[in-house]
């Protein structure tokens, strides 16, 4: 194990829970974060710092003890508790209704947004969170260690580190899109400067694509006194690297646990169910950028223009839930069942099947079964389904993908790329992949495993390690 690691998160590999029966169980964290982090430390293993989520969580970070993640990775947990209120303004209000909406370009400008008191308010609480995290980080660290930080829940750790040990070493990875200097430079200017600046007390920055490490670099020479030429930083009398690392994914560990008796149940529940129709499929968290509206609507067309696909096809729409708390999404999630009934009363009960659980068997069941994956989000810093589902399907499935997500650099040869707010273009895409002829469907589903592997999550650690240990020999 490598003691000498910290990474800093907002979840962690694992979340507890208390049973009917009052006894404490853990089970795995979700998201794409979770997913990346988790294989990254797979065989290195070290120190991981999250979020105390639910009341059990807050009871294990009562004890101070660091818990083992299981599953003999070697990565120790510690939980960092924080009051509800607070949490909830650090979280839903800042991190998710302020820097979600900035990078992902969600707001809409002569409406939204419209900044005052409350605002203030979150802003101090994503503030103090920065702190209180970076004070766990910095009494777990031990001399000249590494402290890998996590995305936008903490933009402003690197700089408060610095300031408590600067003998660490800092690399911070933003794992969503950088918004570009004019939609950040909506948010009042100490909000986006003080992004920036505490993004730069890192020695590296990381981010999935060039296109978004390009848009943070624009943002830095827009802020008062930075300077950045290339991807070389000067702030203060440091100089911050800033680099580009792709996240791939472990084919071999897929398959490893999509061999699990679950995955298998859940496989052979749904090919029932599928009989001998054609699957189109998403997977995706119930989020706004997600997009999933558009490719709803999409889906529709293609039923209407094909009334031959009608009784031939259907659509699993595989959603966990995401951020209930925050009334924009929730307003999304009531007008996304909307229009499922609405389709379904025109075609079908079954034209889109709807599931919103938490079921990750079951997305890994349904990766092996499509026809056409739509990956269609209005931006995203990667997309880890579009690299998941072509490594576990065997059916020649093909992709239907946003060229505004990351994972888009790499896999567009072999996908069908769509413009995400065309939803003509993506019905297309979808009839275009249904209709396409064996012979080329399986020779692209062969490209698609072939880029979707990627950099592994270990090699993808490894580069980062690499660089920020060059950094910071540069700089002594």
């Amino acid at each position: 194990m490598d003691t000498s690691l910290v990474v800093v998160s907002n979840r962690g590999p694992i979340t507890f829970e208390e049973t009917p029966g009052g006894e404490r169980r853990s089970r795995r964290g979700v998201g794409g974060l979770v997913t990346a982090i988790s294989g990254a430390l797979r065989e290195r293993g070290g120190t991981w710092i999250a979020s105390a989520i639910s009341d059990a969580d807050r009871a294990v970070a009562a004890s101070g003890e660091a818990i083992d993640a299981g599953a003999g990775d070697g990565i120790d947990v510690r939980f960092v508790a924080v009051e509800q209120e607070t949490y909830r303004r650090y979280y839903d209000e800042f991190s998710n209704r302020v820097l979600w909406f900035a990078h992902h370009y969600l707001w809409d400008p002569p409406r939204t947004p419209t900044f005052g008191e409350a605002d203030a308010d979150a802003w101090d609480a994503y503030t103090d969170v920065n702190r209180r995290f970076a004070e766990s980080a910095a009494n777990a660290a031990p001399d000249g260690g590494i402290a890998l930080i996590q995305d936008y829940h903490f933009a402003l750790l690197p700089a408060l580190l610095r300031k408590m040990r600067p003998d660490l070493s800092i690399g911070h990875f933003w794992h969503i899109p950088f918004a570009q200097p004019d939609y950040l430079g909506l948010m009042p200017d100490a909000w986006a400067q003080g992004i920036v600046e505490g993004l730069l007390g890192a020695d590296v920055c990381g981010f999935h694509t060039d296109r978004w490490l390009q848009n943070f670099l624009a943002c830095v020479r827009s802020a008062e006194g930075l300077r950045a030429r290339d991807r070389s930083i000067r702030f203060g009398d440091r100089r911050v690297r800033a680099g580009v690392y792709p996240i791939g994914v472990d084919p071999e560990h897929l398959t490893e646990i999509a061999a699990q008796p679950g995955v298998k149940h859940e496989r052979s529940e749904l090919k029932r169910w599928l009989g001998d129709r054609r699957l189109v499929l998403r997977v995706d968290r119930t989020e706004l950028s997600k997009n999933i509206l558009r490719g709803l609507r999409a889906y529709e067309l293609v039923l209407e223009r094909r009334p031959d696909l009608r009784e031939r096809v259907v659509h699993l729409a595989l959603l966990q839930p995401s951020r209930r708390s925050v009334p924009e999404y929730r307003e999304y999630m009531e007008q996304v069942q909307r229009e499922t009934e609405r389709i379904n009363a025109r075609f079908g009960p079954e034209a889109i099947r709807m599931e919103i659980t938490d079921n990750f068997p079951r997305s890994l069941a349904a990766y092996s079964l499509y026809d056409v994956l739509v990956v269609n989000p209005v931006f995203d810093g990667m997309n880890l389904v579009a690299r998941e589902g072509p490594c576990l399907n065997r059916k020649g499935g093909v992709l239907v993908l946003s060229r505004n997500a990351g994972a888009s650099v790499e896999l567009a040869p072999a996908a069908l790329t769509v413009n995400p707010v065309d939803v003509d273009g993506t019905a297309r895409a979808i009839a275009d992949g249904l209709d396409m002829g064996e012979a080329e469907r399986q020779d692209r589903a062969r490209k698609l495993r072939r880029l979707a592997r990627g950099r592994s999550p270990a090699r993808w650690l490894d580069a980062q390690l690499r660089d920020i240990e060059r950094a910071r020999a540069a700089g002594a």
